[in-house]
């Protein structure tokens, strides 16, 4: 049965610790995964504290646990992990800065509010304001306190794996999108804590039926068993079991993949299995690109267009009652890209505009987004595109799409009709066709916006007045605000409350208000989310960083078909989006709308940067058309966000480089370690001891193995036959296994000064014995220096060895003391300089 007190009772106190520690390492190791939803590294460290706090609480109650019910446990971790975030978030409010009040307690709650509507309010990766990192402290802490009763307290560690898939699983009921290499690290990790913790339970029910097999034996002198058999083996069953875990959902086709390896079928093309599409989440791209503290180039193309169009990525032209969302694409929506695009919806061929024609090469680190649906970024309405792969074109949009294709580096040509319509073409146009219906249609939460709708616009005769207006209200100087620091418009209250009361946002907000308001007043509106042009960086060559993500409406005319318009106002401070511009034909004129009364001179956004449009003729217009052409990479419009170089980050020139430098390392690895070894040499003895080193390193580089009984003068004499060694080569050999035997048991050394010319001779002669293979291999990959490397790995990942170590050194310290002699007799080698023992063959 279970052992019982003294050393029994020392031994599985050391197991509960030992316990205790591996449930903290895979709540930490599970936590890690929170990476894609919190910006930063400050919430992690703020939670490892929580997570040490609540570990050594329930070690401290592990001493009374036959007095102290389970509950008390859980009950005192919480208690610390309180204690915890009160010192760390409400200090200021408690007693002596940690004694918990009132006061400091109707801070935290007022806190944990502030943080929950933070939450819903940004993108992930949300900032880590308090109120986010008092929530994310605090669920973590709880989450230790839960695991650590569990597998600690309860012996019941399989179940403890639930609280960690919890918070393993916490970005998956979100729209953050982590990396496919960062999802894959995060599950190894969280599964390799889950494995320890598993496997510090089954050590301790093994040790409490039987003795435990150890490196070290207590009571005898320090000797080391091998268990690397052993350790190796559980390390494969780990890793296997890992691996089948990521690749079982691609072999078995009723499982759903994970987004790790999303994929989606359309109309036949492509991979992937035929459930629901998957769409991306446009806004939530948007979002994190803007609020990216250092900007990343998206794309760059060439172009002879002086003022290229914006590039459309998405359409979202569904209003429902919270949001403007994407329509699915269908097999029947969709067509085989071809040759040329289908005409665009409304657009009369005889409208007037200018043919571009773009090359345009994505960066290197882009990705499908959500559901594996590619979309590329292309300017609006395109005629032609020419791009590898099975890409479609949905009719209504013109938006390019394919699933599971790769973006990473793509180029493709495309050539579009920048339309500039006449005030008096749109003025003329028809009414909205029946077809159209869906896009007028406003669910009736909104409908409260339709009396502000009518103000702005009043006067305004004719729909094209009427967008000219409500263009000229947002950009008016001093009624709206550009910022970052808002709320997304997540239902028609908050989006009232933009307009109304708070007129602070960024394009997003914008754009959706006048796409609403548009379709109140009977014009048709979609909402495009996509990049502005960027800027020039020279040669014709344009640049797209993520700081270019923008969102904007369209408004649909009869013979001009879908119009961009720009009511977001340029930013002020550096914040903004400086190369968002308006269009020329939506600034209006004189004769904007027929019997207006009201003057419709282009107002110059509030902050707005030198680069935006104007209107043809006006003041300073082309002075601010060529600034905007000479601008250089890592200038910003308006003050905005710097560029960090005028391409891509050299991707091919670094993993050469790497490769280069791991090919390299272990042969100048075992160049160093020849180098200090004889450096630090001293006194015959030393040197002696260089030379058999060295010896035994040469013949591991060339795979020729010592006996483990093998005397320094047997291993001479055997190696003299089969090396071919020359009457010189073996005299030297002599000499280097002389000195090795003399400096063991011999009361003086020889004389070693001849030695590492010695050395020299040797590792010639067994390389001129080798063939040039073996020559090769043992300069670039020498056995001598991966055998460390690798022993360096097993010690890494045997975990539990050290923790054996530690436990063994405090029970029985006299035992690993060296014997008389300093373990010089017992070894059978000579003394490194006289203080450290030859190694024995490996």
């Amino acid at each position: 049965g279970p052992r019982r007190g003294g050393q029994g009772g020392t031994a599985d106190g050391m197991s509960r610790h030992r316990l205790t520690i591996a449930a903290a390492a895979a709540t930490l190791l599970a936590s890690i995964a929170l990476y894609s939803v919190v910006a930063g590294s400050s919430w992690f460290w703020a939670s490892a504290g929580a997570v040490v706090l609540v570990a050594l609480a329930g070690a401290g109650t592990q001493a009374a646990r036959r007095v102290i019910p389970a509950v008390a446990c859980l009950a005192a971790a919480l208690a610390v992990l309180l204690l915890y975030v009160n010192i760390l978030f409400a200090g200021a409010q408690s007693g002596a800065r940690v004694i918990p009040t009132g006061a400091s307690l109707h801070h935290l709650w007022r806190l944990a509010g502030r943080g929950l509507a933070e939450t819903s309010r940004f993108a992930p990766p949300v900032p880590p304001r308090p109120g986010v990192l008092l929530l994310t402290v605090a669920g973590i802490g709880i989450i230790a306190a839960l695991t650590d009763l569990l597998a600690v307290r309860l012996r019941r560690p399989a179940l403890a794996g639930l609280p960690l898939l919890a918070l393993f699983c916490v970005p998956e009921t979100t729209s953050s999108k982590p990396s496919a290499a960062g999802t894959a690290l995060v599950f190894i990790l969280a599964m390799a804590g889950y494995l320890a913790l598993l496997a510090a339970d089954g050590r301790e029910r093994v040790r409490l039926w039987g003795r435990l097999v150890s490196a070290w034996q207590s009571g005898r002198p320090y000797t080391r068993l091998d268990t690397s058999q052993l350790a190796a083996s559980g390390r494969r069953v780990g890793m296997a079991a890992v691996v089948l875990a990521l690749l079982v959902p691609l072999l078995v086709p009723s499982l759903r993949p994970h987004r790790l390896f999303g994929g989606s079928s359309l109309g036949g093309s492509g991979g992937g299995g035929g459930g629901p599409i998957q769409l991306p989440d446009p806004l939530a791209q948007l979002n994190q690109q803007l609020r990216r503290s250092h900007q990343e180039v998206v794309l760059t193309y060439t172009t002879a267009d002086p003022v290229p169009p914006y590039l459309q990525v998405y359409v979202l032209d569904e209003l429902s009652d919270n949001a403007w969302t994407m329509t699915t694409p269908t097999s029947g929506s969709t067509a085989p890209l071809a040759s040329r695009l289908p005409p665009a919806p409304g657009l009369n061929q005889r409208t007037p505009g200018t043919l571009v024609r773009e090359d345009i090469s994505l960066g290197q680190r882009l990705a499908p987004a959500g559901g594996g649906i590619s979309y590329l970024p292309v300017p609006y309405p395109a005629q032609a595109v020419r791009v590898h792969g099975n890409w479609r074109v949905d009719h209504n949009s013109l938006t390019v799409l394919a699933p599971g294709a790769g973006l990473s580096g793509l180029r493709y040509q495309v050539t579009a009709k920048e339309v500039n319509p006449s005030q008096q073409l749109l003025r003329s146009a028809a009414g909205p066709s029946a077809s159209l219906a869906s896009s007028l249609t406003v669910p009736r939460d909104f409908q409260g916006l339709r009396k502000l709708a009518d103000r702005i616009t009043a006067g305004r005769t004719t729909p094209y007045g009427q967008a000219v207006a409500l263009q000229e209200w947002f950009t008016r100087p001093g009624n709206f605000t550009y910022s970052l620091s808002v709320p997304q418009p997540r239902s028609a209250n908050a989006l009232i409350q933009f307009l109304t009361k708070d007129k602070r946002g960024y394009c997003q907000q914008f754009a959706f208000a006048m796409a609403v308001l548009a379709r109140l007043l009977g014009i048709p509106a979609r909402v495009a989310v996509g990049y502005t042009q960027g800027v020039s960086v020279g040669h014709n060559r344009w640049q797209v960083g993520t700081n270019d993500a923008h969102a904007w409406p369209e408004l649909f005319f009869q013979g001009a078909g879908w119009l961009r318009f720009e009511p977001t106002p340029g930013g002020t401070e550096g914040v903004g989006q400086p190369t968002a511009s308006a269009p020329n034909y939506s600034f209006g004129g004189p004769a904007a709308s027929a019997g207006s009364s009201q003057p419709t001179a282009p107002a110059t956004p509030a902050g707005a940067s030198a680069n935006a449009s104007c209107p043809p003729g006006s003041p300073g217009c082309a002075g601010q058309i060529g600034n905007r052409i000479r601008r250089l990479p890592g200038q910003s419009a308006g003050g905005g966000t710097g560029r960090h170089g005028s391409g891509s980050f050299p991707v091919g020139w670094l993993v050469a480089g790497l490769a280069a430098l791991l090919l390299v390392s272990p042969g100048a690895a075992r160049a160093l370690t020849r180098r200090r070894r004889w450096l630090r040499a001293s006194g015959d003895a030393g040197r002696a001891n260089a030379a058999w080193l060295e010896l035994r390193d040469d013949l591991a580089d060339y795979r020729i193995t010592p006996r483990p009984s093998e005397s320094p003068r047997a291993l001479a004499g055997r190696l003299t036959g089969p090396l071919g060694l020359a009457p010189a080569d073996q005299a030297a050999l002599q000499r280097v296994a002389d000195a090795a035997e003399r400096a063991a048991y011999a009361p003086r050394p020889a004389a070693g000064v001849s030695l590492r010319a010695d050395s020299a001779t040797i590792r010639r002669a067994i390389a001129r014995s080798a063939g040039w293979q073996a020559r090769w291999q043992a300069w670039l990959l020498p056995a001598s220096v991966l055998t460390l490397v690798r022993l360096a790995l097993q010690e890494v990942l045997d975990v539990f060895g050290w923790l054996d170590r530690v436990t063994i050194r405090r029970q029985h310290p006299a035992s690993h003391r060296p014997g008389p002699g300093g373990g010089r007799a017992a070894s059978g080698h000579p003394p490194d300089g006289g203080a450290t023992a030859l190694p024995s063959a490996p």
